[in-house]
């Protein structure tokens, strides 16, 4: 009879995920970002996470239906040409940007391992970009940053 399974903790990730986003918002006090773009930022934060938990079926549902048509494919091409001249033209925020969806898709992953719902997932990854934000807003508020001249 094999062992039963134990639920680990992605802790790991978490933390992962809590960095990258304390880059992220450094990278953001650096380049002297208004409230709106932070706001804005929060905001993708939340509907990001919502994608990849609460409303994961039907935006898989979604891309599924999409690349059975020769139209999906035009749109990747598309999709793929702009993301290709963003990263050129702005490297260090597309750079960020892919971090950021790197380390949530992880701790995503390390969640359902662990057997979270998806709405305390969700709550989960919300609260640690929150905490990412803040801390990087504190660290740079107090002129504490290691990156600044």
């Amino acid at each position: 009879m094999p062992p039963p399974q134990q639920a680990t903790s992605p802790w790991l990730s978490s933390v992962l995920m809590m960095a990258s986003y304390m880059t992220y918002g450094g990278f953001l006090f650096q380049s002297s970002a208004s409230l709106l773009v932070w706001g804005v930022s929060l905001g993708c934060t939340a509907v990001f996470a919502a994608l990849c938990t609460i409303c994961w079926k039907p935006c898989r549902r979604i891309l599924i239906q999409g690349f059975r048509s020769d139209l999906g494919y035009v749109v990747l091409a598309l999709l793929t040409a702009s993301l290709a001249m963003a990263a050129v033209t702005r490297f260090r925020l597309v750079a960020c940007l892919l971090m950021l969806v790197a380390a949530t898709l992880l701790t995503r992953v390390d969640m359902l391992i662990a057997q979270f719902s998806n709405r305390k997932t969700w709550f989960c990854m919300v609260l640690l970009a929150l905490l990412g934000f803040g801390l990087s807003w504190g660290v740079y508020r107090l002129g504490t940053s290691p990156l600044q001249n």
